[in-house]
């Protein structure tokens, strides 16, 4: 026998039950035999990531403001069917399709909180729960599985049977964010105890839970088996901390509502809504790109890190144009800089310089109308001035001073998108270092590029690599690491962090 004792937080702890209940013999038997429905929530979020390869629209979370919902609403899915290895959006015909459910299909839907008894409840923040809380009475009705997949940082003290009769949307009169009711959930309920067990023959205590600096809402375990199994769940462990798990769901809907929005005529009690309490994230932060809005790929990347005082608006220099036109009027000849985007469908798109610099004015005057307090120029090529009333953030002009204090007279790696920007880019960097590698590897062709990039920086033997464009993601920026074991500095979020800061 050995024991051990670990430590998740709260994403670790989603990861883990991800990972697991993909192993629960419900979950296999309706994968094969029946149909998988996955309802929206970004514990389930994760799953449908690894079963059907997309997150889910995040609609009502919890945050530091309190019971929030989404900025603005999305067409991506809140909730998908999983039949056949392929999935569909079903929002809105859940009432239809779980009437058709039986035996073989399972549910899959967390909670926002559970008690001692094993008793379930979802926050219903508008009207009866939406279509979901009406399709509820068909998931107990034709012998459908229902499975629960929750932390144990949402057990709560008491009976969740007396909240549920107290907790209403509609006498409330003060609450942080909209006011919400509870739905009962029945079904079985998954949490870290029932993963670890989906690993072996393990006895899993809840050992303590809370902490600080990040670790807030964690849970400590103590876990005893047959060392065979223990091994295998500390691999499983080490994996998950190694990967850093951050909050799954489809990016836009990951940004909060801060009143007025659209979706505040459903709601009640917002003591936001009725100026009671001053909202928190009152600050606006434009960001334009040179391609096309939204950039799901940026900000996938800065959210989890952007200071929750700001809420996002986006413009793209080129929303209003298709690709052949854009490929027709704006393409980059002999002599022009050569900017390198992405259209909304993530093709890549080289541009000149001199065509986009009026459409970023264009931005930049609307994102003013629309009183952002300081917007965020996202890209990292050379500009001139801009007419602005806004704090106006060009990266280029912040970040080179930043790595020619760090690079010193090390050997300098900048990664750059095209190998029409080499002899542009070594012009604009010759004043960070004159000890310079430079190699190109788009961000929008998958990573076969960056992986040759990277070999050849480490043959070459460079102290620090900078990613020199937005495109460039956290996880490109891993391979690049990995491969080269060397300092790797990307863009996107050096800057946001600078922008927290303001």
């Amino acid at each position: 026998m050995k024991r051990i004792q670990i430590t998740l937080m709260v994403e670790e702890s989603k990861e883990l039950i991800a990972r697991a209940i993909l192993l629960h013999p419900f979950f296999r038997h309706s994968k094969e035999n029946g149909s998988i429905l996955l309802k929206g929530g970004t514990t389930v979020s994760k799953i449908s990531e690894k079963i059907a390869g997309i997150p889910l629209r995040i609609c009502g979370r919890i945050t530091a403001r309190g019971t929030v919902s989404v900025l603005r609403e999305t067409e991506h899915p809140h909730s998908v069917l999983v039949k056949n290895n392929t999935w569909e959006n079903i929002d809105a015909e859940i009432i239809k399709k779980t009437a058709s459910f039986g035996p073989n299909d399972l549910i899959v839907c967390s909670a926002n909180a559970y008690d001692k008894n094993g008793k379930a409840v979802l926050m219903a923040g508008s009207t009866g729960g939406g279509n979901v809380g009406a399709s509820l009475s068909n998931w107990y009705t034709e012998g459908v599985k229902v499975l629960i997949p929750v932390g144990i940082e949402k057990l709560v003290p008491g009976d969740l049977e007396k909240s549920i009769e107290k907790a209403s949307r509609k006498d409330t009169g003060f609450s942080n964010g909209m006011s919400v009711g509870l739905l009962p959930l029945n079904g079985e309920l998954f949490t870290e105890i029932e993963a670890f067990k989906m690993y072996g023959d393990v006895k899993v205590s809840v050992i303590g839970s809370g902490g600080i600096f990040g670790a807030n809402g964690s849970s400590t375990f103590l876990i005893e088996g047959e060392t065979e199994i223990i091994n295998k769940i500390i691999g499983i462990i080490k994996n998950i901390k190694d990967s850093k798990p951050s909050v799954s769901g489809e990016t836009n809907s990951l940004l909060e509502c801060s009143y007025p929005t659209d979706r505040c005529k459903y709601h009640e009690g917002c003591s936001y809504k009725s100026r009671q309490l001053k909202e928190t994230n009152a600050r606006r932060l434009g960001i334009i790109t040179i391609g096309q809005s939204p950039r799901v790929d940026f900000t996938k990347d800065i959210i989890p890190i952007l200071s929750s005082e700001f809420s996002i608006v986006e413009k793209g220099a080129l929303d209003e144009y298709g690709y052949k036109e854009v490929f027709t009027r704006f393409s980059p000849i002999e002599g022009d800089e050569v900017l390198v985007t992405r259209m909304r469908d993530g093709e890549q798109i080289n541009i000149a310089e001199k065509h986009i610099v009026p459409l970023i004015q264009d931005a930049i005057d609307k994102l003013e109308k629309e009183n952002c307090s300081i917007i965020l120029l996202m890209c990292t090529g050379k500009f001139p001035e801009f007419r602005h009333k806004s704090l106006l953030i060009k990266p280029q002009e912040i970040i080179p001073p930043i790595i020619k204090k760090m690079i010193g007279n090390q050997k300098f790696g900048l990664i750059i998108p095209d190998e029409a920007q080499i002899n542009q880019m070594k012009e604009w960097w010759q004043i960070v270092s004159e000890n310079m590698i430079v190699k190109a590897a788009s961000p929008y062709k998958g990573n076969d590029e960056l992986v040759k990039a990277a070999n050849y920086m480490k043959e070459e033997k460079v102290d620090l690599i900078f990613m020199d464009c937005m495109g460039y993601s956290k996880e490109m920026r891993e391979v690049v690491r990995g491969i080269t074991g060397k300092i790797v500095i990307l863009p996107r979020t050096l800057i946001v962090q600078i922008i927290n800061e303001l």
